[in-house]
């Protein structure tokens, strides 16, 4: 088996879907300043440190780039839930999995809590959708005014999602606000490699140059039984039991591969927004729903609660109101916050119930209103982060796992057993927490 750079950015298109909305003479150009403009582009699995500003030397993201050069990247953002599914519905509600009822990803969003879409629609904005849904149980054409679904792989419809988003920006003529999802889909489809064996014991092409494997590549600290269980033992992951050492090297390789190809993708829309007239009035927002294992602790995929799954990119650019190509380590950021923040800055009322927090008036504030931050995972697992510690447990599982980011970033020492202070800690902040929220049912309240 053997792959080139050209493949993958040589993706085709689906046919009509960039004519998926009309192309009228466009009313943008000298429209009144108001309410500002919200658009989220969102991508699905990205590592977070897989950027050229990063300092990763293994692929290039010039699109990326441009956006954290034009804002502040917050390097404290983790997802809701490690999952897709999850984590989407998370975005759309400012609710917790158990709030909103998408534990995994065939469950059925609650019917009676409000989306974005229907949220931002009644408040007076034009809504749309562009790309990945994967929010069950919800019609996207219930929610957003101008919705264009996606086919589900990346490298066939992540050029004409950006086109569809790119017509709309260009050619529309409310003088409405708009809050523009951009949701693509790469680079996801680096999980139709991990059901194989990348290099199938091949010689590879020499003029491919493999990434390095990352450092807790063989970290195996003591890990719950639901980890081990439901993650590792997972069927899914079986062919990874074969892999050599160049094999997860080439499955790196190829996921930088689609991390490309979805960047040309972000390119597209932000050259149409700044073509469009609306860029100085527009906050954009950047982020993943989830991580990317890439090896770390012999791991792929996502749904754990390690580092790079449980970490997301989050970016926001604002122009007069976020100074260019800052960095902010200090606010912690979930997914939940999204609703929050958008319902501020568009001065609209906040849908009731939401955990989320404004990031931006944190940011504009200097002050955080979180000294740490809860997030949940599959089969029953809880995360509180600090500004030093990590802790990690599943329900009903006896092993918990707690982490020294400051002196451990790579997680590789689980310090559970000798700082059960720490632990305690969490445990308080944990059930505060979860105090605050509504669960959808009794069943699903987490009670440690």
């Amino acid at each position: 088996m053997t792959f080139s750079r050209r493949r993958f950015l040589g993706a085709g298109a689906v046919a009509g879907v960039a004519s998926a909305f009309p192309r009228p003479a466009s009313a943008a150009q000298g429209k009144p300043v108001g309410k500002p403009n919200i658009l989220l582009i969102s991508t699905d699995q990205w590592h977070h440190n897989a950027f050229g500003f990063r300092g990763n030397s293994n692929l290039s993201t010039p699109h990326s780039d441009r956006i954290a050069a034009q804002g502040v990247e917050f390097t404290k953002s983790y997802s809701a839930d490690p999952v897709c599914a999850p984590a989407r519905t998370s975005w759309l509600t400012g609710r917790m999995p158990n709030e909103h009822g998408v534990i995994g990803n065939m469950d059925r969003m609650i019917d009676s809590i409000p989306d974005m879409g229907q949220w931002f629609g009644r408040h007076g904005y034009e809504t749309v959708h562009v790309g990945k849904w994967h929010t069950p149980g919800r019609d996207p054409r219930r929610s957003f005014e101008k919705y264009c679904g996606t086919y589900p792989a990346g490298q066939y419809c992540d050029h004409p999602v950006a086109d569809s988003a790119q017509s709309y920006l260009l050619n529309r003529r409310s003088d409405k606000p708009f809050l523009l999802h951009v949701s693509l889909m790469n680079p996801h489809d680096i999980c139709q490699i991990g059901c194989l064996r990348p290099g199938n014991g091949n010689p590879l092409p020499e003029e491919i140059e493999l990434p390095p494997l990352p450092e807790n590549f063989s970290a195996r600290p003591l890990e719950p039984g639901m980890l081990r269980w439901k993650v590792r033992s997972s069927f899914r992951r079986m062919a990874s039991r074969e892999w050599t050492e160049a094999d997860w090297q080439l499955y790196n390789w190829i996921y930088y591969r689609y991390c490309e190809t979805v960047d040309a993708s972000i390119g597209r829309v932000l050259d149409a927004l700044e073509a469009s007239g609306e860029a100085d009035n527009t906050l954009i927002v950047y982020t993943s729903d989830h991580g990317e294992g890439l090896g770390s602790h012999g791991l792929y995929w996502k749904a754990f609660m390690y580092e790079e799954s449980a970490r997301v990119p989050f970016i926001m650019a604002f122009p007069g109101r976020i100074p260019e190509g800052t960095k902010n380590q200090d606010i912690f950021v979930s997914g939940v916050d999204l609703m929050p923040t958008f319902c501020d800055v568009a001065g609209i009322p906040r849908p009731e119930g939401l955990c989320g927090e404004n990031v931006l008036a944190q940011f504009e504030s200097g002050t955080r209103t979180r000294e740490a931050l809860v997030t949940s995972a599959s089969f029953g697992g809880r995360m509180v982060v600090d500004d030093r510690y990590k802790s990690i447990r599943y329900k009903g599982d006896k092993v918990k796992q707690l982490f020294d980011l400051q002196n451990d970033p790579g997680e590789t020492k689980n310090l559970a057993a000798e700082i059960p202070d720490i632990i305690a800690r969490h445990e308080e902040i944990l059930t505060e927490f979860e105090s605050g929220l509504t669960p959808h049912s009794p069943e699903v309240r987490w009670t440690g």
